[in-house]
């Protein structure tokens, strides 16, 4: 039961963790725009597949460069942590 409950808690913490960085922060900005990662592929001129390892699959992390293209489409200041 102990193992059950820190692998419970340890999935909660990780997703919350996940949600904190500047991924989870440009997709839910992405959302509230009501846009996805094909759209944002299209103004950034960032491949859709990049983009999906880096915000869906989390597989790679986001580059400097590639985040200075989705601030200028965006408009917006986020940082990586």
């Amino acid at each position: 039961m102990n193992i059950f409950y820190f692998v419970l808690n340890q999935s909660k913490f990780m997703e919350k963790e996940i949600k904190n960085d500047v991924r989870g922060a440009i997709l839910l900005h992405l959302d509230e725009i009501e846009r996805n990662l094909a759209w944002l592929s299209d103004k950034t001129q960032i491949p859709y597949p990049t983009l999906y390892s880096v915000f869906k699959q989390r597989t790679f992390v986001l580059s400097d460069r590639n985040l200075a293209k989705i601030n200028r489409t965006l408009d917006t200041d986020f940082i990586n942590d």
